[in-house]
């Protein structure tokens, strides 16, 4: 800033300011927000370019949608995610590709934070290894007994930072054994009372966004990668409508489907309560 036309000095990064490029956000309404600069300084991976994979003032609060956004994307993703009650703002910075698992995934470069109402970053702990965890009911459905949505942190029971499938009963709890403890929703009592050191650990969800982060080139290559897993998961449905096609078609030149309708009418040929009218469309009577 002070002197542009001297080389920045190897032995330090290079700070870039984060960059919307003209994407609508529910929590920077500036491309020069604050809280840009806030997230910019937690990690060289949130300066740059970013990309909008999901928000919940456009795309609705809908799952299929956000995990539709999430898998096969192979770059770092920020989650944001703003409560109800006391209009906290917090989340979690993933650095690996999101997949649906029955299992936390994910390395030590995860963390979580929290922005307003003040700012503070939760980094792993160097003790467990739950970072990030994506699971749908319809993977098990419903079978397993674990929790069906995306979490960081916890147990796959009782993720730390919860969003559900449902979008209800939200959980941003203090502590787990992967991230360092400290409170993610604004401090309250039972009454309401915000800056009392009681929080809750269930929040009601009012804004939710995902932003793919690196930079130009890592957000164009993991799109890139997400476009090929939508081509593959296309082309197996394709794939799989074929080979249906080609069963049924076969079980009908084999006589198959042909050979159960005339059993059928054998049989009801057979009911002392039932005469079949060859003449007649619907040739079947009763009695």
């Amino acid at each position: 800033i002070f002197f542009p036309d001297k080389p920045y000095p190897p032995s330090r990064t290079e700070f870039f300011f984060p960059n919307l490029r003209g994407r609508h956000s529910a929590f920077f309404p500036s491309p020069a927000s604050p809280y840009l600069f806030n997230f910019a300084s937690m990690t060289p991976s949130l300066g740059g370019a970013w990309h909008r994979l999901y928000t919940s003032d456009e795309d609705g609060l809908s799952f299929n949608r956000l995990q539709n956004s999430l898998l096969g994307y192979s770059g770092p993703t920020l989650t944001v995610i703003k409560e109800v009650e006391g209009g906290g703002i917090f989340g979690a910075y993933t650095h690996t590709a999101w997949k649906e698992s029955k299992d936390f995934y994910g390395d030590s470069n995860c963390f979580l934070f929290t922005i307003a109402p003040s700012v503070s970053v939760l980094r792993p702990r160097g003790v467990g290894n739950k970072y990030m965890y994506c699971n749908s009911e319809s993977r098990s459905r419903g079978y397993d007994g674990q929790a069906h949505g995306i979490g960081f942190g916890g147990t796959v029971d009782k993720p730390r930072l919860f969003i559900s499938e449902s979008f209800d009963e939200c959980m941003a709890a203090t502590g787990d054994l992967t991230f360092e403890a400290g409170p993610l929703l604004p401090k309250r009592n039972a009454d309401g009372d915000f800056g009392n050191p009681n929080p809750s650990k269930y929040f009601d969800l009012e804004s939710l966004e995902v932003w793919g982060v690196g930079g130009d080139e890592v957000v164009a290559e993991a799109l890139g990668d997400r476009h090929k897993q939508r081509e593959l998961v296309a082309a197996n449905i394709r794939k799989a409508r074929k080979v249906d096609k080609a069963q049924f078609l076969d079980d009908f030149q084999s006589g198959l489907i042909e050979s159960k309708a005339f059993n059928h009418r054998a049989q009801m040929r057979g009911r002392g309560d039932c005469r079949i009218d060859e003449d007649k469309k619907n040739n079947y009577v009763y009695e």
